[in-house]
């Protein structure tokens, strides 16, 4: 047997704490979970040994920089009762964290069981047996269109899971697996599908009238469009020039952040991949088009787009300033 680590994460604690112990069990490995307190360590100590671990990442613990330690063999679980509303749970992963912490902000939560979706190799869904077939369909290509790479599995144990899907086999690197990113670069083909779950790619060359952008996501908010699950990408607002802004969604929660350095050449508008059910995509476009800039507005200019009202959260002063 390979001698890899395997990491799983998952945000429903009692039942990725279970399978991480049925996984160790089923590969001959030990345990090992990693808390908010935790350094990993005793991790990157067993990966310069050579040892085989399974990895547990507890809830709170940003995953990347420990991923990025172990390898790309990661187990996401799933506990199908409640997958929907875990991906709009507004929730913070840790209540009263410091300003800055953004295991404290609204939809922190939703926005870690999507993270652990998108970068799973295998992607198992517990407790799946009292759910009907039309939900367990949508929940799987709902997997599948936020990660098109992974193996989707509704489990019957871990040792039956690894037959079945070959958790030793090698796998992508993990950071490429999100569904957005396939989607972006125009090769976002999932292989699991339902007829109610779609991607859809939206493109702008305009920046957007920040009021009326806000007006925009209360409307995709509202559900008259279908459900928007997960959008992300990159945008520009009018009233902040010059800054290339990463947009985030997932659920009701919404981050639009601006990246650490101003790469122009990647898009001058907008591009953003949109993950959901039921999406109506006509509609959906005309609700972004309309925060577009109007022709008048374009023409005039970055003096007169300064006068916008912004009601968007405001940005560290030194991107503004930049």
């Amino acid at each position: 047997m390979a001698r890899q680590m395997i990491t799983v994460l998952g945000v429903c604690a009692a039942e990725r704490r279970a399978y991480a112990r049925q996984l160790a069990a089923a590969t001959v490995r030990r345990v090992v979970t990693v808390d908010p307190q935790g350094d990993g360590e005793e991790v990157s100590r067993a990966v310069e040994r050579g040892d085989a671990l399974v990895v547990e990442l507890e809830t709170d613990v940003e995953p990347a920089p420990l991923l990025d330690l172990v390898g790309d063999h990661v187990v996401c679980v799933v506990d199908a009762r409640h997958m929907f509303d875990d991906l709009r749970d507004l929730a913070p992963l840790r209540e009263g964290a410091p300003s800055g912490d953004p295991r404290g902000d609204v939809g922190a939560r939703a926005r870690r069981a999507v993270g652990a979706l998108e970068c799973a190799h295998l992607i198992v869904l517990v407790e799946w047996q009292r759910s009907s077939t039309a939900e367990l369909s949508m929940m799987m290509a709902l997997a599948s269109h936020l990660n098109p790479r992974a193996r989707i599995r509704l489990s019957r144990g871990a040792r039956a899971d690894l037959r079945a899907s070959g958790v030793d086999e090698p796998v992508g690197a993990w950071r490429d697996r999100a569904g957005w990113v396939h989607a972006l670069n125009a090769e976002h083909d999932p292989y699991m599908t339902d007829p109610r779950v779609r991607t859809l790619r939206y493109e702008q060359l305009r920046p957007f009238h920040p009021e009326r952008l806000v007006h925009a996501l209360d409307e995709l908010e509202s559900g008259r469009f279908g459900v928007l699950v997960r959008s992300v990408g990159l945008c520009r607002l009018a009233t902040r020039p010059g800054v290339l802004a990463r947009w985030e969604q997932v659920g009701s929660a919404m981050w639009i952040d601006p990246l650490e350095q101003d790469e122009s050449w990647l898009t001058i508008g907008q591009e953003l991949a949109l993950i959901g059910i039921d999406l109506q995509e006509p509609r959906i476009a005309s609700a972004l088009d309309g925060a577009a800039l109007t022709d008048d507005e374009l023409a005039a200019g970055p003096a007169s787009w300064s006068t916008f009202d912004d009601p968007l959260p405001a940005w560290p002063a030194r991107i503004d300033e930049r």
